[in-house]
């Protein structure tokens, strides 16, 4: 919040705003559970304490809690920043996933003017894979925006999906959320898919859905005894050095996790992922080097196993 503008810490101004809008007093139960709904799972580290302590004068405290100094909330004009930040965003591919023609064109004319922060192919990247999604074929975001517009509505899809193995399968499924994976550059959609026996969770590419429509069904129907897999989970130790816990928080931002402050510079984290992605998870962990450390505890036995394997392939590697 020192800074004058940043997206990672957008969510934390809406939620600010938000207390600031509430008429009375805002007692420290309310505030808890107000940064707790509406924030991350890290929130509580960063967030809560400057509000309890009132860091930013922005209440009045009283003897029940606070009260806000602005009732009416605050309402920010762009900066220059921002709007070559946002311009900046207009230009990447991905963004017309989530805009029509219509909003695409109404923004771009608010910005005609401005000059964009970075161009997307100012950036070159060494650690992704290089099969990433197409987000300018047209089948793709056709499929894709009936995906988000189902997720948004709760409906029901039919789908016809391309396996590895070239097969195409027609499933009925349940869609939740849409992730996107920075190490292989595409989006994926967590859902729920309907078997003659069973429902299972899976996450499937979009790259790989060729065709999907609106189900007639009732979404608020059972549709099949839903059988829940445990999510795994890894336990770490991170040492908060050069803002390293902010850089983990933002980089697992899209895993369940829980985070607690031990002593000094030391937070203890709990992450939660399904298996398919351990991959990825593995990969992340170590890329932050020394910062974190994997508990060797017997939960972690297996994971650990996973590290020394790829660390070997990789000291293998360097040397040939």
């Amino acid at each position: 919040m020192e800074r004058l503008f940043s997206e990672i810490y957008n969510r934390y101004f809406q939620i600010v705003n938000r207390l600031l809008l509430k008429r009375g007093t805002i007692s420290p139960k309310m505030l808890k559970s107000t940064v707790q709904k509406y924030g991350f799972g890290e929130s509580m580290l960063f967030l809560l304490p400057g509000l309890s302590e009132n860091r930013w004068e922005l209440f009045e405290k009283t003897e029940g809690g606070f009260c806000s100094k602005l009732p009416g909330g605050v309402t920010v004009p762009l900066s220059r920043l921002q709007k070559r930040w946002l311009k900046a965003v207009l230009c990447d591919p991905r963004a017309a996933l989530f805009l029509d023609e219509e909003q695409k064109e109404k923004i771009t004319e608010v910005l005609r003017d401005v000059t964009p922060l970075f161009h997307y192919e100012d950036f070159r990247y060494f650690d992704r894979f290089s099969d990433g999604d197409d987000y300018a074929e047209e089948n793709y975001r056709k499929q894709f925006r009936i995906i988000r517009d189902a997720i948004r509505n709760e409906q029901i899809l039919r789908i016809r999906y391309e396996a590895r193995t070239g097969r195409v399968t027609k499933l009925t499924i349940r869609p939740q959320y849409l992730e996107y994976s920075v190490k292989n550059n595409c989006f994926r959609l967590l859902c729920e898919v309907v078997g003659k026996n069973r429902t299972q969770k899976h996450i499937l590419r979009i790259s790989r859905m060729r065709e999907a429509e609106v189900s007639d069904e009732d979404p608020n129907e059972e549709l099949l005894a839903y059988e829940e897999k445990e999510p795994e989970k890894i336990t770490l130790l991170i040492r908060d050095q050069r803002n390293a816990v902010e850089r983990i928080m933002l980089q697992f931002a899209d895993y369940r996790k829980n985070t607690v402050h031990l002593e000094d510079n030391t937070y203890r984290c709990e992450i939660f992922y399904d298996k398919d992605d351990e991959t990825e998870l593995l990969i992340e962990i170590l890329s932050f080097g020394p910062m974190i450390e994997v508990v060797n505890v017997p939960e972690n036995k297996r994971f650990l196993g996973l590290m020394r394997e790829r660390l070997q392939k990789q000291k293998a590697l360097e040397l040939i």
